[in-house]
């Protein structure tokens, strides 16, 4: 289960609204101090990221929470938006060249790119369809786990 630290912004019925601060990924690094990367992301505002999240806990706003969500959900999630669309471009340019360079003496490159867009916007749109699938799937749904006010510290 993957987890991250939240605030509950509101509650509605069996569900939160919580916000999770966005982190810099080189915080934890050693050199962050001397890197380039750490410099110019600290000039830029930090992000808050507000979710729907099962509240089954029954957090109360301004509580501090852990929410989880299964690492499954995240893998199927990611493969879906990054490797679909890639699949079906790649997919529809080849066939475009294959076809246009049987019809045509010189391999339509023009046409290749056009099928290639048009497998990308396809795959797209299928990926846009899986995630709106996805919410009314409770596999997907990211959880509250445990409140922190009331756990016990840990040094």
């Amino acid at each position: 289960m993957i987890e991250e630290n939240a605030t509950v912004v509101s509650c509605e019925g069996d569900h939160a609204v919580v916000e999770t601060q966005q982190k810099a990924a080189c915080g934890s690094c050693h050199s962050a101090g001397s890197c380039g990367t750490s410099v110019i992301s600290g000039f830029f505002k930090r992000k808050h990221n507000q979710l729907r999240v099962l509240n089954a806990v029954g957090a109360k706003p301004g509580e501090r929470v852990v929410i989880g969500l299964q690492e499954r959900a995240l893998v199927n999630a990611s493969l879906v938006a990054y490797l679909l669309p890639l699949f079906f471009m790649l997919s529809f340019a080849l066939a475009g060249q294959e076809l246009m360079g049987q019809y045509f003496q010189p391999s339509g490159e023009l046409i290749a790119i056009l099928c290639g867009l048009l497998g990308l916007i396809l795959g797209l749109f299928l990926a846009q369809r899986y995630a709106l699938g996805g919410k009314r799937d409770g596999a997907f749904q990211a959880v509250i786990l445990r409140q922190l006010s009331n756990s016990p510290v840990h040094f």
